[in-house]
Protein backbone atom coordinates (compact mmCIF):
# COMPACT_ATOMS: atom_id res chain seq x y z
CA UNK A 1 0.00 0.00 0.00
CA UNK A 2 1.27 3.18 -1.02
CA UNK A 3 1.39 6.34 1.19
CA UNK A 4 0.79 8.78 -1.36
CA UNK A 5 -2.29 11.33 -0.97
CA UNK A 6 -4.02 10.86 -4.05
CA UNK A 7 -5.63 14.75 -3.48
CA UNK A 8 -1.90 16.39 -3.41
CA UNK A 9 -0.38 17.48 -6.70
CA UNK A 10 3.13 17.04 -6.87
CA UNK A 11 4.51 19.59 -8.45
CA UNK A 12 7.72 21.38 -6.08
CA UNK A 13 6.75 24.67 -4.77
CA UNK A 14 9.63 27.06 -3.74
CA UNK A 15 10.36 28.75 -0.61
CA UNK A 16 10.04 31.92 -0.49
CA UNK A 17 9.37 32.59 3.67
CA UNK A 18 12.93 34.50 3.77
CA UNK A 19 12.16 36.57 0.61
CA UNK A 20 8.67 37.73 1.90
CA UNK A 21 10.77 38.91 5.21
CA UNK A 22 13.55 41.12 3.28
CA UNK A 23 10.27 42.77 1.65
CA UNK A 24 9.44 43.62 5.64
CA UNK A 25 12.38 45.16 6.42
CA UNK A 26 12.52 47.41 2.98
CA UNK A 27 14.09 46.80 -0.44
CA UNK A 28 17.09 49.04 0.68
CA UNK A 29 18.21 46.49 3.90
CA UNK A 30 21.93 46.30 1.80
CA UNK A 31 22.55 50.09 1.55
CA UNK A 32 23.92 52.20 4.01
CA UNK A 33 21.66 53.39 6.46
CA UNK A 34 18.55 51.65 4.60
CA UNK A 35 17.67 49.41 7.85
CA UNK A 36 14.49 50.84 9.36
CA UNK A 37 13.80 50.44 13.20
CA UNK A 38 13.36 46.60 14.27
CA UNK A 39 9.65 47.39 15.51
CA UNK A 40 9.15 44.10 14.54
CA UNK A 41 5.89 41.48 15.13
CA UNK A 42 4.97 40.84 18.53
CA UNK A 43 1.84 39.25 18.33
CA UNK A 44 0.63 36.32 20.14
CA UNK A 45 3.36 36.86 23.18
CA UNK A 46 3.23 34.69 25.89
CA UNK A 47 2.51 35.38 29.30
CA UNK A 48 5.94 34.18 31.22
CA UNK A 49 7.73 37.45 31.17
CA UNK A 50 5.48 39.53 29.36
CA UNK A 51 8.06 38.56 26.76
CA UNK A 52 8.44 41.14 23.98
CA UNK A 53 11.49 40.21 21.54
CA UNK A 54 14.57 42.28 21.61
CA UNK A 55 13.70 43.84 24.70
CA UNK A 56 15.06 43.21 28.35
CA UNK A 57 12.50 41.11 30.63
CA UNK A 58 12.42 38.68 33.18
CA UNK A 59 11.95 35.47 31.15
CA UNK A 60 15.83 34.89 30.91
CA UNK A 61 18.28 34.30 33.68
CA UNK A 62 21.23 35.84 31.81
CA UNK A 63 24.07 37.44 33.03
CA UNK A 64 23.22 41.33 32.82
CA UNK A 65 26.76 42.23 32.88
CA UNK A 66 27.60 39.80 30.26
CA UNK A 67 26.47 40.61 26.40
CA UNK A 68 25.96 37.01 25.87
CA UNK A 69 26.16 36.41 21.89
CA UNK A 70 26.98 33.27 21.39
CA UNK A 71 23.89 31.35 21.00
CA UNK A 72 25.04 28.98 18.30
CA UNK A 73 26.99 27.47 21.03
CA UNK A 74 24.32 27.04 23.52
CA UNK A 75 21.69 28.79 24.47
CA UNK A 76 20.00 29.93 27.36
CA UNK A 77 16.71 28.18 28.88
CA UNK A 78 13.71 30.22 29.95
CA UNK A 79 13.21 31.66 33.58
CA UNK A 80 10.05 29.50 34.14
CA UNK A 81 11.33 26.23 32.35
CA UNK A 82 14.01 26.30 34.69
CA UNK A 83 11.77 25.89 37.19
CA UNK A 84 9.28 23.52 35.82
CA UNK A 85 12.63 21.45 34.94
CA UNK A 86 13.86 21.54 38.63
CA UNK A 87 9.77 20.59 39.95
CA UNK A 88 9.99 17.46 37.34
CA UNK A 89 12.88 16.14 38.63
CA UNK A 90 11.93 16.45 42.82
CA UNK A 91 8.85 14.92 40.99
CA UNK A 92 10.50 12.07 39.96
CA UNK A 93 12.74 11.98 42.76
CA UNK A 94 10.18 11.21 45.07
CA UNK A 95 8.35 9.25 42.44
CA UNK A 96 11.17 7.26 40.45
CA UNK A 97 8.07 5.64 38.23
CA UNK A 98 6.63 8.95 37.67
CA UNK A 99 7.03 9.43 33.91
CA UNK A 100 5.40 13.04 33.79
CA UNK A 101 2.63 12.01 31.19
CA UNK A 102 5.56 9.85 28.81
CA UNK A 103 7.15 11.24 25.85
CA UNK A 104 4.06 10.86 23.70
CA UNK A 105 1.81 13.75 24.41
CA UNK A 106 5.11 15.84 24.50
CA UNK A 107 5.92 14.58 21.05
CA UNK A 108 2.14 15.23 20.43
CA UNK A 109 2.79 18.87 21.86
CA UNK A 110 5.77 19.97 19.23
CA UNK A 111 4.70 18.13 16.14
CA UNK A 112 2.60 21.48 15.30
CA UNK A 113 4.84 23.83 15.37
CA UNK A 114 7.30 22.21 13.43
CA UNK A 115 5.26 21.26 10.88
CA UNK A 116 5.39 17.69 11.21
CA UNK A 117 3.24 14.59 13.07
CA UNK A 118 3.19 12.54 15.66
CA UNK A 119 4.85 9.63 14.32
CA UNK A 120 7.56 11.55 12.48
CA UNK A 121 9.03 13.10 15.43
CA UNK A 122 11.90 11.69 18.15
CA UNK A 123 13.10 14.22 20.91
CA UNK A 124 16.26 13.50 20.79
CA UNK A 125 19.52 13.68 22.80
CA UNK A 126 21.49 16.07 20.53
CA UNK A 127 21.93 16.78 16.32
CA UNK A 128 24.60 14.06 16.91
CA UNK A 129 22.66 11.86 18.10
CA UNK A 130 20.13 12.49 15.53
CA UNK A 131 22.47 12.55 12.72
CA UNK A 132 23.87 9.04 14.08
CA UNK A 133 20.47 7.91 14.38
CA UNK A 134 19.72 8.54 10.98
CA UNK A 135 22.52 7.81 8.78
CA UNK A 136 22.61 4.64 10.85
CA UNK A 137 18.99 3.82 9.93
CA UNK A 138 19.23 4.96 6.35
CA UNK A 139 19.95 1.59 3.51
CA UNK A 140 23.42 2.72 2.52
CA UNK A 141 25.79 0.12 0.96
CA UNK A 142 29.23 -0.20 -0.50
CA UNK A 143 29.40 2.24 -3.54
CA UNK A 144 26.81 4.27 -3.10
CA UNK A 145 27.70 7.72 -2.81
CA UNK A 146 27.12 10.58 -0.42
CA UNK A 147 27.02 14.09 -1.50
CA UNK A 148 28.48 16.45 1.65
CA UNK A 149 30.63 19.88 1.56
CA UNK A 150 33.81 20.56 3.19
CA UNK A 151 32.18 22.43 5.98
CA UNK A 152 30.61 20.13 7.94
CA UNK A 153 30.26 19.42 11.65
CA UNK A 154 32.09 16.78 13.72
CA UNK A 155 28.09 15.31 14.52
CA UNK A 156 27.53 14.74 11.09
CA UNK A 157 31.24 13.57 10.06
CA UNK A 158 31.61 10.87 12.13
CA UNK A 159 28.81 8.80 11.12
CA UNK A 160 28.98 9.61 7.24
CA UNK A 161 32.86 8.21 8.27
CA UNK A 162 31.83 5.28 9.95
CA UNK A 163 29.70 4.08 6.54
CA UNK A 164 32.74 4.66 4.71
CA UNK A 165 35.18 2.82 6.85
CA UNK A 166 32.67 0.03 7.55
CA UNK A 167 30.19 -0.17 4.93
CA UNK A 168 32.50 1.32 1.69
CA UNK A 169 30.01 4.21 1.12
CA UNK A 170 31.52 6.60 -0.92
CA UNK A 171 31.80 10.44 0.62
CA UNK A 172 32.00 13.25 -2.01
CA UNK A 173 32.60 16.98 -0.63
CA UNK A 174 31.16 20.00 -1.94
CA UNK A 175 33.70 22.67 -1.80
CA UNK A 176 31.74 25.93 -0.64
CA UNK A 177 32.82 29.33 -1.41
CA UNK A 178 32.55 32.02 1.57
CA UNK A 179 31.28 35.29 1.95
CA UNK A 180 28.88 37.53 -0.08
CA UNK A 181 29.78 36.83 -3.53
CA UNK A 182 27.51 33.69 -4.22
CA UNK A 183 23.53 32.98 -4.80
CA UNK A 184 21.55 30.66 -3.53
CA UNK A 185 21.42 28.93 -7.37
CA UNK A 186 25.43 28.93 -6.96
CA UNK A 187 25.41 26.16 -4.08
CA UNK A 188 22.73 23.88 -6.54
CA UNK A 189 25.38 24.34 -9.37
CA UNK A 190 27.65 22.85 -6.67
CA UNK A 191 25.82 19.85 -5.94
CA UNK A 192 24.30 19.31 -9.05
CA UNK A 193 27.71 18.64 -10.91
CA UNK A 194 28.44 16.56 -8.10
CA UNK A 195 25.97 13.66 -8.75
CA UNK A 196 26.41 10.45 -10.21
CA UNK A 197 24.46 7.19 -10.90
CA UNK A 198 25.63 6.34 -7.62
CA UNK A 199 24.46 8.98 -5.82
CA UNK A 200 22.18 7.98 -3.22
CA UNK A 201 22.12 10.95 -0.53
CA UNK A 202 22.83 14.59 0.49
CA UNK A 203 24.01 15.32 3.51
CA UNK A 204 24.60 19.27 4.15
CA UNK A 205 24.23 21.94 7.07
CA UNK A 206 21.55 24.58 7.08
CA UNK A 207 22.73 26.85 7.99
CA UNK A 208 26.63 25.61 8.33
CA UNK A 209 28.29 26.35 11.99
CA UNK A 210 31.23 27.60 10.66
CA UNK A 211 30.04 30.53 8.62
CA UNK A 212 26.29 30.71 9.35
CA UNK A 213 25.49 30.02 5.56
CA UNK A 214 21.85 28.79 5.25
CA UNK A 215 22.13 26.37 2.38
CA UNK A 216 19.02 26.93 0.15
CA UNK A 217 17.56 23.28 1.59
CA UNK A 218 14.32 23.75 -0.09
CA UNK A 219 15.89 24.29 -4.03
CA UNK A 220 18.44 21.22 -2.73
CA UNK A 221 15.55 18.89 -1.83
CA UNK A 222 13.69 19.80 -5.18
CA UNK A 223 17.08 18.58 -7.03
CA UNK A 224 17.62 15.66 -5.18
CA UNK A 225 13.68 14.64 -6.13
CA UNK A 226 14.81 15.14 -9.68
CA UNK A 227 16.99 12.24 -8.88
CA UNK A 228 15.67 10.49 -6.61
CA UNK A 229 18.18 10.93 -3.84
CA UNK A 230 17.42 11.19 0.29
CA UNK A 231 17.84 14.58 1.83
CA UNK A 232 19.25 14.56 5.18
CA UNK A 233 19.99 17.96 6.52
CA UNK A 234 21.91 18.89 10.06
CA UNK A 235 19.98 21.56 11.22
CA UNK A 236 21.87 22.59 14.71
CA UNK A 237 21.14 25.98 14.44
CA UNK A 238 17.96 26.33 12.19
CA UNK A 239 15.28 25.15 15.16
CA UNK A 240 14.56 27.82 17.42
CA UNK A 241 15.84 30.24 15.03
CA UNK A 242 14.16 29.75 11.84
CA UNK A 243 10.26 29.05 11.27
CA UNK A 244 10.79 25.46 9.74
CA UNK A 245 7.84 23.48 8.83
CA UNK A 246 9.55 20.40 7.99
CA UNK A 247 7.07 19.20 5.89
CA UNK A 248 7.32 21.71 3.48
CA UNK A 249 11.11 22.08 3.01
CA UNK A 250 10.65 18.95 1.43
CA UNK A 251 13.70 16.92 3.42
CA UNK A 252 13.52 13.32 4.04
CA UNK A 253 15.31 14.06 7.23
CA UNK A 254 16.61 16.65 9.45
CA UNK A 255 18.53 16.21 12.78
CA UNK A 256 18.51 19.12 15.11
CA UNK A 257 19.67 20.97 18.16
CA UNK A 258 17.00 21.39 21.57
CA UNK A 259 19.86 23.83 23.88
CA UNK A 260 21.01 26.41 20.84
CA UNK A 261 18.38 28.31 19.46
CA UNK A 262 15.64 26.44 20.85
CA UNK A 263 16.75 27.09 24.50
CA UNK A 264 15.96 24.24 25.87
CA UNK A 265 18.30 22.14 28.34
CA UNK A 266 21.31 20.40 27.70
CA UNK A 267 21.08 16.98 26.04
CA UNK A 268 18.11 17.69 24.00
CA UNK A 269 16.85 17.37 20.18
CA UNK A 270 15.05 17.09 17.57
CA UNK A 271 14.74 14.05 14.93
CA UNK A 272 12.16 14.48 11.95
CA UNK A 273 12.00 11.70 9.57
CA UNK A 274 9.45 11.98 7.00
CA UNK A 275 6.71 9.45 6.45
CA UNK A 276 4.55 11.29 4.55
CA UNK A 277 4.33 11.64 0.76
CA UNK A 278 3.39 15.14 -0.74
CA UNK A 279 3.59 17.86 -3.18
CA UNK A 280 6.59 19.06 -1.04
CA UNK A 281 8.37 15.79 -1.42
CA UNK A 282 6.74 13.11 -3.99
CA UNK A 283 9.21 11.01 -3.86
CA UNK A 284 8.33 7.51 -1.84
CA UNK A 285 9.79 6.87 1.10
CA UNK A 286 13.79 5.43 1.74
CA UNK A 287 13.55 2.78 3.64
CA UNK A 288 14.76 3.42 7.17
CA UNK A 289 15.61 0.77 9.86
CA UNK A 290 15.33 2.26 13.30
CA UNK A 291 18.88 0.76 14.75
CA UNK A 292 18.46 2.65 18.58
CA UNK A 293 15.59 1.16 20.19
CA UNK A 294 14.23 -1.34 22.15
CA UNK A 295 11.70 -2.83 20.07
CA UNK A 296 11.60 -5.83 18.34
CA UNK A 297 11.80 -5.13 14.59
CA UNK A 298 11.20 -7.67 11.84
CA UNK A 299 12.35 -5.25 9.16
CA UNK A 300 12.70 -1.62 8.20
CA UNK A 301 10.23 0.94 7.58
CA UNK A 302 9.13 0.93 4.18
CA UNK A 303 7.20 3.00 1.96
CA UNK A 304 4.12 0.32 2.03
CA UNK A 305 4.06 0.39 5.65
CA UNK A 306 5.14 3.47 6.92
CA UNK A 307 1.58 4.27 7.96
CA UNK A 308 1.25 1.46 10.60
CA UNK A 309 5.34 1.29 11.18
CA UNK A 310 5.47 4.32 13.58
CA UNK A 311 9.11 5.03 13.01
CA UNK A 312 8.84 8.07 15.78
CA UNK A 313 7.86 6.27 17.97
CA UNK A 314 9.96 3.02 17.50
CA UNK A 315 13.11 5.65 17.31
CA UNK A 316 12.29 7.10 20.76
CA UNK A 317 12.02 4.40 22.13
CA UNK A 318 15.23 3.84 23.76
CA UNK A 319 14.05 2.30 27.48
CA UNK A 320 14.19 5.03 30.54
CA UNK A 321 14.65 8.47 29.23
CA UNK A 322 15.36 11.66 31.31
CA UNK A 323 11.58 12.67 31.65
CA UNK A 324 12.14 15.64 33.61
CA UNK A 325 14.67 16.81 30.49
CA UNK A 326 12.04 16.29 27.94
CA UNK A 327 9.45 17.84 29.60
CA UNK A 328 11.04 20.72 30.23
CA UNK A 329 12.08 21.20 26.35
CA UNK A 330 8.55 20.27 25.16
CA UNK A 331 7.51 23.40 27.10
CA UNK A 332 10.05 25.51 25.97
CA UNK A 333 9.41 24.31 22.52
CA UNK A 334 5.96 25.17 23.35
CA UNK A 335 6.76 28.38 24.52
CA UNK A 336 8.24 29.54 20.85
CA UNK A 337 5.46 28.54 19.31
CA UNK A 338 3.21 31.24 21.82
CA UNK A 339 5.57 33.85 21.48
CA UNK A 340 5.25 33.01 17.45
CA UNK A 341 8.34 31.20 15.22
CA UNK A 342 7.89 33.57 12.96
CA UNK A 343 8.08 36.67 14.71
CA UNK A 344 11.40 35.12 16.19
CA UNK A 345 12.73 34.25 13.07
CA UNK A 346 12.11 37.95 11.70
CA UNK A 347 13.49 39.42 14.34
CA UNK A 348 16.34 37.36 14.55
CA UNK A 349 17.20 37.68 10.85
CA UNK A 350 16.74 41.60 10.91
CA UNK A 351 19.19 41.93 13.82
CA UNK A 352 21.58 40.18 12.06
CA UNK A 353 21.10 41.98 8.58
CA UNK A 354 21.53 44.89 10.87
CA UNK A 355 24.78 43.79 12.51
CA UNK A 356 26.36 42.39 8.68
CA UNK A 357 25.27 45.96 7.68
CA UNK A 358 27.06 48.01 10.22
CA UNK A 359 30.34 45.42 9.82
CA UNK A 360 30.28 46.59 5.66
CA UNK A 361 30.18 49.81 6.46
CA UNK A 362 32.85 49.67 9.06
CA UNK A 363 35.22 47.43 7.64
CA UNK A 364 34.04 46.72 4.31
CA UNK A 365 31.68 43.85 3.07
CA UNK A 366 34.72 41.85 1.78
CA UNK A 367 35.74 41.05 5.70
CA UNK A 368 32.16 38.66 6.16
CA UNK A 369 32.20 35.32 5.16
CA UNK A 370 28.85 35.28 5.88
CA UNK A 371 26.62 35.74 3.05
CA UNK A 372 24.74 39.27 3.10
CA UNK A 373 22.72 39.99 0.21
CA UNK A 374 20.51 36.91 -0.97
CA UNK A 375 18.18 36.15 1.25
CA UNK A 376 17.88 32.25 1.22
CA UNK A 377 21.48 32.23 2.51
CA UNK A 378 21.22 34.08 5.37
CA UNK A 379 20.74 33.43 9.03
CA UNK A 380 21.24 34.76 12.79
CA UNK A 381 24.91 33.91 13.07
CA UNK A 382 27.35 36.83 11.24
CA UNK A 383 30.54 35.63 10.44
CA UNK A 384 33.40 37.89 10.08
CA UNK A 385 37.24 38.71 10.79
CA UNK A 386 37.85 41.99 12.09
CA UNK A 387 41.56 42.07 10.30
CA UNK A 388 40.80 40.30 7.08
CA UNK A 389 38.75 39.12 4.46
CA UNK A 390 37.94 35.53 2.42
CA UNK A 391 40.99 36.56 0.20
CA UNK A 392 43.58 36.56 2.15
CA UNK A 393 45.95 33.71 1.03
CA UNK A 394 47.10 32.00 4.32
CA UNK A 395 49.80 29.57 4.04
CA UNK A 396 50.70 26.95 7.02
CA UNK A 397 53.27 28.11 9.02
CA UNK A 398 53.48 31.54 10.73
CA UNK A 399 51.44 33.23 9.05
CA UNK A 400 48.88 30.94 9.57
CA UNK A 401 49.60 30.52 13.38
CA UNK A 402 49.78 34.18 13.82
CA UNK A 403 46.12 34.83 12.44
CA UNK A 404 44.87 31.63 14.78
CA UNK A 405 46.53 33.33 18.06
CA UNK A 406 45.37 36.81 16.65
CA UNK A 407 41.61 35.61 16.35
CA UNK A 408 41.52 33.89 19.86
CA UNK A 409 42.95 36.76 21.76
CA UNK A 410 40.36 39.13 19.96
CA UNK A 411 38.13 36.52 21.79
CA UNK A 412 39.14 36.60 24.84
CA UNK A 413 39.98 40.48 24.60
CA UNK A 414 36.52 41.09 24.15
CA UNK A 415 35.29 38.87 26.49
CA UNK A 416 37.55 40.26 29.69
CA UNK A 417 37.24 43.74 28.33
CA UNK A 418 33.96 44.63 27.02
CA UNK A 419 31.89 41.75 28.72
CA UNK A 420 30.65 40.45 25.34
CA UNK A 421 31.33 36.58 24.24
CA UNK A 422 31.71 35.39 21.16
CA UNK A 423 33.35 32.75 19.30
CA UNK A 424 35.79 32.10 16.65
CA UNK A 425 35.63 28.74 13.94
CA UNK A 426 38.23 27.51 11.79
CA UNK A 427 36.86 27.95 7.98
CA UNK A 428 37.99 26.17 5.16
CA UNK A 429 38.90 29.20 2.41
CA UNK A 430 39.18 28.25 -1.09
CA UNK A 431 42.79 28.79 -2.32
CA UNK A 432 43.97 28.96 1.31
CA UNK A 433 46.33 25.68 2.53
CA UNK A 434 44.98 27.38 5.92
CA UNK A 435 41.90 27.46 7.66
CA UNK A 436 40.86 31.36 8.41
CA UNK A 437 39.26 32.14 12.23
CA UNK A 438 36.77 34.56 11.89
CA UNK A 439 34.28 35.48 14.42
CA UNK A 440 30.71 33.96 14.85
CA UNK A 441 28.15 36.24 16.54
CA UNK A 442 24.88 34.98 17.40
CA UNK A 443 21.78 37.52 17.11
CA UNK A 444 19.10 36.05 18.99
CA UNK A 445 15.31 37.09 20.53
CA UNK A 446 17.04 38.70 23.38
CA UNK A 447 19.11 41.10 21.40
CA UNK A 448 18.40 44.33 20.20
CA UNK A 449 19.46 46.98 18.05
CA UNK A 450 21.30 48.03 20.91
CA UNK A 451 23.29 45.19 21.68
CA UNK A 452 24.92 45.16 18.30
CA UNK A 453 26.14 48.86 18.23
CA UNK A 454 27.60 48.21 21.83
CA UNK A 455 29.09 45.22 19.60
CA UNK A 456 30.19 47.00 16.83
CA UNK A 457 31.56 49.91 18.48
CA UNK A 458 33.44 47.65 21.12
CA UNK A 459 35.27 45.67 18.17
CA UNK A 460 35.79 48.17 16.46
CA UNK A 461 38.09 49.92 19.48
CA UNK A 462 39.66 46.84 20.19
CA UNK A 463 40.30 46.40 16.62
CA UNK A 464 42.89 50.06 16.33
CA UNK A 465 44.02 49.06 19.46
CA UNK A 466 45.31 45.50 18.25
CA UNK A 467 46.11 47.17 15.17
CA UNK A 468 48.04 49.75 16.89
CA UNK A 469 49.97 46.80 19.00
CA UNK A 470 48.06 47.64 22.12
Amino acid sequence: MSNRDPHLSFEPQPDNRRRDFFKLIGAGAATAGALPLLGLPTQALAAPGNFRLGEPNPAFVLDPQILYMNIGTTGSTPKHILKAFDDYNREVARNPRENLGGTGPMREAIAPGFGATFDEMVMSYNTTDGMNKILAGVELNAGDEIITTNHEHPGGNGPMNLLAVRKGVIIKRVILPVGNAQTAQDYVNLFAAAITPATKAFCFSAPTFLTGTMLPYRRLAMLAQQHNIMTIVDGAHATGMFNLNFHETGVDFWGCSGHKWQCGPGGTGILYIRNRVSSFNPLDLFNFWPTNTNRTVSGPRTNENAATYGIGSAVQSVGNPNYPMLKAFSETCVYWDQIGRQAIEDHDLALSAYLKQKIAQTWGVDFLYSPKDDPELVSALTSFNPFHGPSLMLQPGAAAAAETAQSGTFVTRLREQYGIVVRNTGVPVIGSTAPHHPLRISTHLFHSRQDVDRLVASMRELTKAMNSGR
